[in-house]
């Protein structure tokens, strides 16, 4: 009997240690939600249609959020699309959409685009990206 009341303290334990770090992982999840409905980058398209197409067919996107560590501002949250694109010669991309979201106001705004690892310009990235789809 006493053996068994250690074992449910220990399996308590281990969920009260454990819950915190579990509602953190979902503490940007709402983020997440406002920046793939919003229309940042084309008007008219959701920044989660926009991901989608970017990956193409072959490709998958993976939504994340995190504090904007360039802002001195807990209101602003980070969220970035990485999206992996498989082209037709069967050469692999990262793609890296980054957008801010500032809770206070409700906005959503692109920030910045990285293709495979190196930052790009609104106009450079967009052109590297129309040449991704002819890959």
């Amino acid at each position: 009997m006493p053996a068994l009341r250690l074992k449910t303290l220990y399996v308590i334990a281990a969920v009260a240690l454990a819950l915190p770090a579990v509602t953190a992982c979902d503490s940007y999840k709402d983020d997440v939600a406002s920046v793939q409905a919003a229309e940042s980058i084309v008007p008219g398209k959701s920044n989660d249609a926009v991901a989608r197409e970017i990956a193409g067919a072959r490709g998958s996107v993976a939504w994340k959020g995190a504090k904007a560590e360039r802002y001195n501002n807990d209101a602003i949250v980070l969220v970035t699309a990485d999206i992996e694109r498989v082209g037709q010669s069967g050469a692999a991309h990262k793609i890296a959409l980054e957008f801010v979201n500032n809770r206070e106001t409700r906005k959503v705004a692109f920030e910045q685009a990285y293709i495979d690892g190196k930052r790009q310009s609104l106009l450079g990235g967009a052109l590297t990206l129309f040449l991704l789809q002819l890959d």
